[in-house]
């Protein structure tokens, strides 16, 4: 089982590589896209008067705060609204339905359409990370790279714990798109994306203390200016061992549920 399931997820992704090599104006587009937005917030950041007490997580000025917030919810949204899309598309062109009948177990069809999306949000990631330090002042002096890299890597792998609960969603209910961009939502709001979670009512801080996502975010900034990186892995890392496989069984259920619908193909 597991054989087949590597070779199935391998499968798919050499598929996605394949369809995609030509988009390369696709992803220069999307590049410019996300440069602007940051310059948006560039700008605003010079004539913002940030409260005092504010806590930044050290970094050196409020664009650094929200540049790093913004470049990580790409991530999030890749894991999420992406790859919900994706298994859509699956569905209406009825090549789900044919995956389904293949030998190959759920989660290995569950990472096969998400692997894609996911080494490609990782990849935008770390370009968008260099070009704001190279042309838009994010400090980066004091980085920790190392750090950098493997908390961006397990980071990555916590959203997609939520992407494939919503793919089960979408393949077993529907309606996946607008319950991903709504997690989205929540998922910034709460997770310190574009202002600090100590600004947030009381009420909220012990959601936002479990998220894994603010952990992450919280991590990457550390390892950006050189501070401790380390318990912050170590909880994505443990979090990502318990969440993954409860998320693939859960799509897998998803998939089961569809299949006795008849709702693998959907319009």
């Amino acid at each position: 089982m597991w054989q087949a399931g590597g070779r199935g997820v391998l499968a798919l992704l050499r598929r996605d590589v394949v369809e995609r090599r030509g988009l390369r104006l696709s992803f220069l587009l999307d590049l410019m896209f996300g440069l602007l937005n940051l310059l948006v917030f560039l700008f605003v950041s010079r004539v913002l008067m940030p409260a005092p007490a504010a806590d930044f997580s050290r970094s050196a000025s409020y664009f650094d705060f929200v540049a790093v917030g913004i470049v990580f919810l790409l991530v999030i949204q890749a894991a999420t609204v992406q790859v919900v899309a994706r298994v859509a598309a699956e569905q209406r062109d009825g090549t789900l339905e044919l995956l389904a009948a293949q030998p190959v177990p759920g989660w290995a069809l569950a990472l096969g359409l998400v692997g894609y999306p996911f080494a490609f949000a990782l990849l935008r990631a770390g370009v968008y990370l260099g070009l704001l330090a190279a042309f838009l002042g994010l400090h980066v002096g004091d980085a920790d790279w190392p750090g950098v890299v493997v908390v961006l890597a397990l980071a990555a792998l916590c959203t997609l714990p939520f992407g494939l609960v919503l793919m089960g969603f979408a393949v077993a209910v529907g309606y996946g798109d607008p319950a991903a961009r709504l997690l989205v939502v929540a998922l910034s709001f709460l997770s310190g994306t574009y202002f600090p979670t100590s600004a947030l009512p009381d009420v909220l801080h012990p959601v936002c203390a479990v998220l894994p996502t603010r952990v992450a975010l919280t991590g990457l900034r550390h390892a950006l200016t050189g501070g401790g990186w380390a318990g912050a892995a170590w909880t994505l890392a443990g979090t990502a061992a318990v969440l993954l496989p409860l998320s693939a069984w859960i799509f897998d259920r998803a998939l089961w549920f569809a299949r006795r619908r008849g709702a693998l193909t959907r319009d």
